[in-house]
C-alpha cells in the first residue's frame, strides 16, 4: 500500500502541474489571439522604399470550394511588385479556366500557368510545385494553397516580417469558414478554436517549429541550403518539413495578423473523422513527441487530470472543478471563435450550432485519436499511401484491394 499511495501522491501532483502548464497556455493562446486578431493595426503597405519583388506559388488540383474568389485574392494584393504561378498535373484539370479567365481580366499583373507536374516523390503537391519553383523568378516566395482567401495586405504584411533579422519563414493562421453542414461545422469549431488557441500559443513561445503550409512565406535561397524543393518530395507532410529545415538554420518563424481562410462548404460528419484521423496518423511520424501527448491536451482527459490532481492535493470536489474547467475551455473557444471570424468580417455559427459541434468535436477527439493510431494507411487527393516511420510514404496500388481495408483513412 505504501508505495501505491507514493505512486498516487506523485502522479496527482503530475497531474496538478500538467492542468496547470495547459491552462496558462490556452490562457496565452487566447491572450496572443485577442492582441493579435481584434484589429489590424499592423503596416497594410510595404514600409521599405524599395520594397522587394515576390513569386506567389499556387498549386491546384480540381474545382476547390470558392475557387476563383481564392485565386482572385492574390490579384489584389496591395503591393507593387510580384508574379503569380499558378500550376497543374493534368491538361484536363477543371481548375485551368478560371485561371485563364482571371488572368485575362488582370494583364496588368504578371501572371503563368503551369501545366505537368514532376514525379520528384509521392507526394502530389510538391510534384505539382517544382516547375513554378524552379521558374520563379524572386527569392522570396509564397506558397499559397488553391483553398484558401487571404487579406489584400496580407502580402505587404508578410514581407514586412520576413525581411526581419533571422526571420525565415512568415506563416498565417489556418481559419475554417463557411460551413454548410453538420460536419463542417464540427470541422470549422475543431481549427477556429482548440487548434488555433494551441498553434498560436505555441508559436508565441517558438520553442520549436510548428507550421501548416496553406500559407506560407519563405525564401528559395534558404531552401536551397536544405537541398532544394525535390528534397522534400519523400515526406507526406511537407511543410512541417520544409519549416523544420529552416529552423535548422536558425531561422525563426513569424505569424502576422492575417489568416488563410478556407471555405469549408458541406461535409459529412464521416468526412470529418477522416480528415482528423488522417493528419493524427501523419503527424505521430513527423511530430512523434507531440502527438503522443495530444489525448492530455484534450479538453476531457487534461480536465479528468486537473480534478484528481486538486481533489488529491487540496479537496477541491471531483465533479465541481470538472464542470468548472468544461465551462471555462468552452468560454475560451467560445471567445477565440468570435474573435477570429470578427477579424476576418465573417459570420458566426448560432450558438445552438456551435455547442453542439464544439460537445462533438469534444467527445470525438478521443476515439478518433486512438483509431488514427493503429493504423498506417491513409487516403490523399485520391490515392492510398501507407506512411513509414521516416515520415515518407509509399503508394499503395489501386489494385491490392486488400491494403483498401486494412485500417485506409
Amino acid at each position: 500500500m505504501a508505495v501505491l499511495d507514493t505512486i498516487i501522491y506523485y502522479f496527482s501532483w503530475l497531474c496538478v502541474l500538467w492542468y496547470t502548464f495547459m491552462a496558462l497556455l490556452s490562457l496565452l493562446g487566447l491572450t496572443v489571439s485577442r492582441c493579435r486578431y481584434t484589429k489590424k493595426d499592423t503596416p497594410k503597405s510595404p514600409s521599405m522604399l524599395t520594397p522587394p519583388s515576390v513569386s506567389i506559388l499556387r498549386p491546384l488540383k480540381g474545382l476547390d470550394i470558392n475557387l476563383r474568389e481564392n485565386l482572385l485574392s492574390s490579384f489584389c494584393q496591395n503591393y507593387p511588385a510580384y508574379e503569380i504561378i499558378f500550376s497543374v498535373a493534368k491538361e484536363d484539370d477543371p481548375a485551368i479556366p478560371v485561371v485563364k479567365e482571371l488572368m485575362e481580366e488582370h494583364p496588368e499583373i504578371e501572371t503563368r500557368l503551369i501545366i505537368g507536374d514532376v514525379a520528384a516523390g509521392i507526394n502530389p503537391k510538391i510534384n505539382n510545385l517544382i516547375k513554378s519553383y524552379d521558374s520563379a523568378q524572386h527569392d522570396i516566395l509564397w506558397i499559397l494553397d488553391s483553398n484558401v482567401q487571404v487579406h489584400a495586405d496580407a502580402l505587404a504584411r508578410s514581407v514586412d516580417a520576413i525581411l526581419k533579422p533571422k526571420v525565415g519563414l512568415v506563416h498565417h493562421l489556418p481559419l475554417a469558414t463557411n460551413p454548410s453542414s453538420y460536419g463542417a461545422e464540427v470541422e470549422q469549431v475543431f481549427l477556429d478554436t482548440n487548434h488555433a488557441k494551441m498553434y498560436i500559443a505555441i508559436n508565441f513561445v517558438a520553442v520549436a517549429s510548428c507550421i501548416m503550409g496553406k500559407s506560407n512565406l519563405w525564401r528559395k535561397s534558404d531552401l536551397e541550403k536544405a537541398g532544394g524543393l525535390r528534397q522534400f518530395a519523400q515526406y507526406m507532410a511537407e511543410d512541417n518539413i520544409i519549416a523544420e529545415a529552416l529552423w535548422a538554420q536558425g531561422l525563426k518563424h513569424v505569424m502576422t495578423c492575417d489568416t488563410a481562410n478556407q471555405s469549408l462548404g458541406s461535409l459529412s460528419p464521416k468526412d470529418y473523422c477522416l480528415r482528423r484521423s488522417r493528419w493524427v496518423r501523419v503527424r505521430k511520424y513527423i511530430v512523434t513527441a507531440a502527438t503522443l501527448v495530444e489525448p492530455i491536451t484534450e479538453s476531457i482527459i487534461c480536465g479528468l487530470m486537473g480534478a484528481f490532481g486538486y481533489s488529491s492535493r487540496f479537496g477541491v470536489s471531483f465533479g465541481l472543478f470538472f464542470l468548472i474547467h468544461w465551462l471555462c475551455w468552452f468560454l475560451c473557444d467560445y471567445t477565440l471563435y468570435h474573435t477570429f471570424l470578427g477579424s476576418a468580417q465573417l459570420k458566426p455559427q448560432p450558438l445552438l450550432h456551435f455547442v453542439r459541434a464544439w460537445f462533438s468535436r469534444e467527445i470525438l477527439a478521443l476515439p478518433l485519436y486512438v483509431y488514427a493510431m493503429v493504423g498506417d494507411k491513409i487516403v490523399w487527393r485520391g490515392e492510398l499511401y501507407e506512411l513509414q516511420r521516416d515520415g515518407t510514404g509509399v503508394k499503395v496500388s489501386k489494385k491490392d484491394s486488400f491494403a483498401k481495408f486494412a485500417g485506409v483513412l
